[in-house]
């Protein structure tokens, strides 16, 4: 429960610590102008001598991605892959290794899968894509279900993926990793193949992808959006994440943020967040105890309809900006005013998570948890 003592409030699309994906691709991130897929054509024969041949446009069947998961699994890539992927229009299944459906990941998320690895053990894939983290990564090793499911995947030159620990961990010992150039994360990259291995964010090699970590995550999931739908697809995605030519951050009004307890998007789930009694009265005793408080996305237009953003200065989704009556400071990527953290979409939560750690514990320590994600953080 949260609690009204807590430092930070800050209004997300990602709140609640259980995470169900649904099946369907989620239209609440989907650009104004979102492009159709090219439709196929198919011509079917005549019926009769009588009859003309015709043309009928029929869309093409979505392709398959499976992501399996287990306890230990890294949490943001699992749900990165799958929540870009299904952006792109894939039919994306989470399958979980162990014996229920729901798995604890490696930071304590809980995250419920859509079905179990045995149930996909017959399916074919367009895509297997596996997240790393520890010791998810050795227990989708351990399961001989997605050892068949990922070998066939390699021997029938369908596309296949590992990130962070996953190559490492899970490629070498099922062998998939021969004649193939390879990245992984830092920590593993020693048990690499010294001649293999290589450090780039993502590495392409044939029908295997592998790349290094959450912070590489939305670069690793877009490079699949590409192999599987084209560049278009691609450019239509980014427009969602609201990542490329920003500023990192900006401060105005600047203040300390006292810090003695742990801190604790998309416009359906901020409108549902808006309803909430109890968080209304938290956000208004955040504000006036002078307390942190901020939102990410849409979320900044329901922190002005709670009367939060006077006089203040914000970021937030394109989509919303005509919206706000406050200063906007398109540029950036993350505002920070006061006391108040705001933050441009989905593409910017890592910069908008580490403002966060950097004004409560210091550059230095959010510095040390970008290096451990693999995530580009300046220097000072």
């Amino acid at each position: 429960m949260l609690s009204a003592s807590k430092p930070l409030l800050a209004l997300t699309s990602l709140t609640a610590m259980a995470i169900r994906l649904p099946p369907h691709t989620p239209t609440h991130y989907a650009p104004p102008h979102r492009r159709t897929p090219p439709f196929r054509s198919i011509t079917r024969a005549a019926l009769s001598p009588s009859t003309t041949a015709m043309a009928v446009s029929l869309p093409p069947s979505p392709k398959k991605v499976l992501v399996p998961i287990a306890m230990g699994t890294e949490e943001m890539e699992a749900v990165i892959l799958a929540g870009v992927l299904r952006r792109a229009g894939a039919d994306v299944t989470l399958a979980s290794v162990e014996d229920g459906l729901e798995v604890e990941a490696s930071y304590g998320t809980r995250i419920i899968a859509d079905k179990s690895i045995a149930a996909c053990a017959d399916q074919v894939f367009d895509l297997v894509a596996l997240p790393g983290g520890m010791p998810g990564s050795v227990r989708l090793r351990d399961n001989e279900i997605l050892q068949r499911i990922m070998v066939r995947q390699a021997e029938e030159k369908r596309l296949y993926r590992a990130i962070c620990a996953a190559p490492a961990v899970v490629l070498m010992p099922w062998g998939l990793h021969k004649g193939r150039k390879i990245t992984c994360h830092p920590s593993f990259i020693g048990d690499l193949p010294t001649f293999r291995a290589v450090e780039s964010n993502v590495q392409v090699s044939g029908e295997l992808t592998t790349s290094r970590g959450p912070g590489t995550a939305f670069q690793f999931a877009l490079s699949f959006v590409e192999q599987l739908f084209g560049p278009h697809a691609v450019e239509d995605v980014e427009s969602t994440l609201i990542d490329a030519g920003l500023e990192r951050s900006t401060e105005v009004n600047r203040v300390e943020w006292p810090f003695d307890h742990k801190p604790q998007g998309g416009p359906e789930g901020a409108e549902l967040l808006h309803r909430s009694t109890a968080l209304k009265k938290l956000l208004k005793e955040q504000k006036q105890a002078s307390r942190m408080y901020g939102g990410i996305c849409y979320s900044p237009l329901i922190l002005q309809k709670q009367g939060l953003l006077q006089d203040k200065t914000v970021t937030a989704h394109p989509s919303i900006v005509n919206q706000l009556t406050c200063q906007v400071i398109e540029r950036s990527k993350v505002v920070i005013d006061g006391n108040l953290i705001t933050g441009k979409g989905l593409g910017t939560v890592m910069d908008f998570s580490l403002a966060i750690v950097r004004k409560f514990f210091g550059h230095g320590r959010a510095k040390g948890v970008a290096n451990g994600m693999v995530f580009d953080y300046p220097k000072s």
